[in-house]
């Protein structure tokens, strides 16, 4: 009798094994769409068989073994913060590229056209009314298209500037949520070994939310719990303690431009400086934009910017020219344009016709000709004289390098975009294959399981007719 209830005790850990296994196949198939979740694997241990000692063998459920493969893991997120840098850029960049029309025909590039034609146009006629007028209104509205661009330059980097902020805030939220998830993953161990599948599955989603936004670098302790450096080198999550981090707009002190606009900086919880570290995710795209391509067009405290460095260019040797030279009744020309002489990063957005110009104190002569400085003007976009270029370029040169700058870097941005999307989804079916749940697989998984099920039920039915069996050949006593 007793190795019979010896194999019954041996049966029923096996059924109890079956449904250990049935059940965590049952909790694949249901979060087979849940974010992070990873394939569970049941452990089914053979128990020790040795009849001289009593051991009679079976089988018993060990530990789950979870199929997450953290190596796949940071390639997907690595991917995604790749991805996140290059939309951000590639949305930034599509509003700047806008304003500098590379055809020649809107924007300072149309303008600045426009004014060199009605140069030529005056020197053809130059007591003509109406070419002065022409060379006023060409000059008003370069002034004003200066003026444009350098608004929506400032716009652009307003509305930067609340995208950060706004991904600094869903860092730190996020950051908050994988706290918590480390809280609860000690709190809530798994009753069967290992970490607890729903709230694992829940902190590699919140990490891969995290890393669509920066790119960090993760590690996990045994008990399941996650650390999370930014950059690789600043803690924003150690088991249960969450880092803040915060955004400083202000900029700081001793500029060399003190009107310009100042760089964004991204600060730790100490309040030092991290910006360097963050060069992926959407953050890191923002900050690129921000940070780098912005500041070389509308300047910043280091630098004075092209478009400042155009607008100063062409108002200077314009008024140059015409002041040197004479209107046709030999009285010595005005200056055509003004701006903030005060301000270098402000000569763009204050661009404007001089208060005092007039048709008629426009002057064309100069001491080669009635019309030299008119021909001097139709030129001047093209001049290699010295004092008309711009670091080595001609006017327009340097204009059409700047268009064609900011048009490679969206162009690039947009190329960067759709390799990162192949790339995800490359490292997403590796990480599918290794971690994913097949719903085919699982079936066929549940059909053995249920089988080997109904087996160790069949051995119990039998064994529990033997025991019958056995008890009614015992004599009855009165």
């Amino acid at each position: 009798m007793g190795s019979l209830f010896g194999t019954l005790n041996s049966s029923l850990d096996a059924i109890e094994a079956f449904q250990t296994a049935l059940n965590i196949s049952q909790n694949n198939v249901s979060n087979a769409s849940t974010p992070g979740y990873a394939r569970q694997v049941a452990n089914l241990e053979a128990l020790p068989f040795d009849t001289s000692t009593g051991l009679i063998g079976g089988v018993q459920a060990g530990p789950t073994q979870s199929t997450q493969d953290e190596y796949v893991n940071q390639a997907v997120n690595s991917q995604f913060s790749q991805q996140g840098n290059y939309t951000a850029q590639s949305s930034a960049l599509a509003s700047i590229q806008g304003l500098f029309d590379v055809s020649g025909q809107t924007g300072v590039v149309g303008e600045l056209n426009n004014l060199f034609q009605s140069f030529s146009a005056w020197s053809e006629d130059p007591e003509a009314t109406s070419n002065q007028q022409s060379v006023l209104t060409a000059a008003q509205e370069l002034a004003n298209s200066f003026q444009s661009t350098a608004a929506s330059l400032s716009q652009t980097t307003v509305q930067l500037n609340q995208q950060i902020s706004s991904t600094v805030q869903q860092i730190n939220q996020i950051a908050s949520q994988i706290q918590a998830d480390n809280v609860a993953i000690l709190q809530n161990p798994d009753p069967a070994g290992g970490v607890n599948a729903g709230l694992d599955a829940q902190l590699h989603a919140s990490i891969q939310s995290l890393s669509q936004l920066a790119n960090v670098s993760v590690t996990y302790a045994p008990d399941g719990t996650a650390t999370v450096l930014l950059g690789g080198q600043t803690a924003l999550v150690i088991g249960t303690q969450q880092n803040s981090i915060g955004t400083n707009f202000s900029g700081t002190s001793g500029a060399t431009y003190p009107g310009g606009v100042p760089n964004v900086q991204i600060l730790d919880a100490n309040g030092d400086d991290i910006t360097s570290q963050i060069s992926q995710g959407s953050l890191g795209g923002l900050l690129n934009v921000r940070n780098n391509v912005l500041p070389g067009l509308q300047g910043n405290g280091d630098q004075v910017g092209a478009l400042n460095q155009l607008a100063q260019q062409v108002a200077d040797r314009v008024n140059a020219i015409l002041t040197a030279g004479t209107t046709p009744s030999a009285a010595p020309g005005s200056p055509l344009f003004a701006y903030d002489a005060a301000s270098p990063t402000d000569v763009a957005s204050t661009l404007t016709l001089d208060p005092n110009i007039t048709a008629s104190t426009l002057a064309p002569a100069d001491a080669s000709s009635s019309n030299g400085a008119a021909l001097t003007l139709a030129n001047l976009g093209q001049s290699t004289a010295a004092g008309d270029e711009i670091s080595g370029q001609t006017i327009l040169q340097f204009l059409s390098s700047m268009a064609t700058q900011v048009g490679q870097q969206a162009a690039d941005a947009q190329t960067g975009q759709n390799v990162a999307a192949q790339s995800l989804a490359q490292a997403q079916a590796v990480q599918t294959q290794i971690s994913g749940v097949s719903l085919d697989a699982e079936a066929i998984n549940v059909m053995e399981l249920q089988k080997g099920y109904q087996a160790a039920g069949q051995m119990v039915t039998v064994i529990n007719s033997l025991a019958d069996a056995l008890l009614n050949m015992i004599p009855q006593t009165a």
